[in-house]
C-alpha cells in the first residue's frame, strides 16, 4: 500500500520532469546547474553581452529613488555583469587573434590577402 507521502513524491517527480527544464545539472560540479542562452552565433552573443553591460550602466546611472520597485539594485547589476563576463567568448577571441596574425604573416610573405 502506497502512503500519501510516496504518492506526493511520485507526483512531484512527474511534475518536475514536465515543468523543470531550464536548469540542467552541471557536468563540472555537483550542486551547480547550467542555463542555455540561445544565440544565433558569435556576433549575436557579443551584442547580447554588450546589451547586458549597457543596461547595467544605465541602471548604475539611474537615480536610486526611482528604483523603489527593484530592491537591492546594486546586487542585481552585479549579477548581470557577472553573467556578461561568463558568456564572453574569450577562447574564441584568442582563435580570432591567432587567425588574424597568421593571415598578416602570410600577407607579409607575399600571399595576397583577400
Amino acid at each position: 500500500m502506497e502512503t500519501n507521502e510516496t504518492k506526493s513524491l511520485k507526483e512531484l517527480r512527474k511534475l518536475s520532469g514536465r515543468g523543470c527544464k531550464i536548469l540542467k545539472p552541471s557536468h563540472r560540479k555537483k550542486g551547480l546547474y547550467t542555463v542555455d542562452i540561445g544565440v544565433e552565433g558569435y556576433l549575436d552573443l557579443l551584442f547580447t553581452v554588450a546589451n547586458l553591460i549597457k543596461v547595467s550602466i544605465l541602471a548604475l546611472d539611474s537615480d536610486e529613488s526611482n528604483c523603489i520597485q527593484i530592491p537591492d539594485s546594486p546586487s542585481n547589476i552585479k549579477n548581470m555583469l557577472e553573467i556578461a563576463l561568463k558568456v564572453l567568448p574569450c577562447d574564441e577571441a584568442g582563435f580570432l587573434h591567432q587567425s588574424r596574425e597568421l593571415l598578416l604573416r602570410e600577407n607579409e610573405n607575399g600571399t595576397p590577402e583577400k
